[in-house]
C-alpha cells in the first residue's frame, strides 16, 4: 500500500478510488484497519493521584463487602415480604369473588322462593276461609273509631273502648 503525504487539496474527481485518514491519502481499493492504528497510538501518561485512585477503586475492602452483603440481604427480605403481601392480596381477591358468587346464588334462590310463596297464596281462598270458616266479616260504619294524636306520637290502648 502506498501512502502519500497530504500537501494540497485535490478536486473530488481526483480523489476517486482513494481513502483518506485525516492527513494522508491511501491509494488502493482497500482501507486499512484504522481502529487498530488508533489503539496503538501512544497514550497520555496519568498522574500519580489518578493512578492511586484507580488502584483503590479496583480493590474491595471488607467494610464495603459487608455493606453490599447487608444491602443484598435487606433487598431479599423486602422482596420476600412484597411477594407474600402480593400473594395475600391475590388470595383475598379470589376469596371475595367466591363469596360474592355464593351471595348471588343465595340471593337468586331466596328471590325465587319468595316469588313461589307469593304466587302460591290465593287471596280469594284466604277471604273465603276467613268469612266462612272463621266467621269474619267487614267492619260496619259504627265499629270504626278514629282518634287524633295531639303529641305526634303513637296511641296505646290499655282497656276496652265502649
Amino acid at each position: 500500500m502506498e501512502r502519500v503525504q497530504y500537501a494540497n487539496r485535490r478536486p473530488m474527481a481526483a480523489n476517486a478510488g482513494r481513502a483518506t485518514t485525516g492527513r494522508e491519502y491511501i491509494y488502493g481499493n482497500t482501507v486499512p484497519d484504522i481502529k487498530r492504528e488508533l489503539d496503538e497510538a501512544p497514550r497520555k501518561k496519568l498522574s500519580a493521584t489518578t493512578r492511586k485512585n484507580r488502584e483503590k477503586a479496583k480493590h474491595m475492602n471488607l467494610p464495603y463487602v459487608m455493606f453490599l452483603i447487608a444491602a443484598m440481604a435487606m433487598a431479599i427480605v423486602m422482596l420476600t415480604g412484597y411477594i407474600r403481601a402480593n400473594a395475600e392480596v391475590v388470595n383475598s381477591v379470589e376469596r371475595i369473588a367466591s363469596l360474592e358468587s355464593q351471595y348471588l346464588n343465595l340471593k337468586a334462590d331466596n328471590d325465587e322462593e319468595y316469588s313461589r310463596i307469593v304466587n302460591s297464596v290465593d287471596l280469594n281462598e284466604v277471604k273465603r276461609i276467613a268469612q266462612e270458616e272463621l266467621g269474619m266479616h267487614y267492619a260496619t260504619e259504627g265499629q270504626i273509631v278514629k282518634y287524633t294524636d295531639e303529641i305526634g306520637d303513637y296511641v296505646k290502648q290499655y282497656s276496652d273502648i265502649d
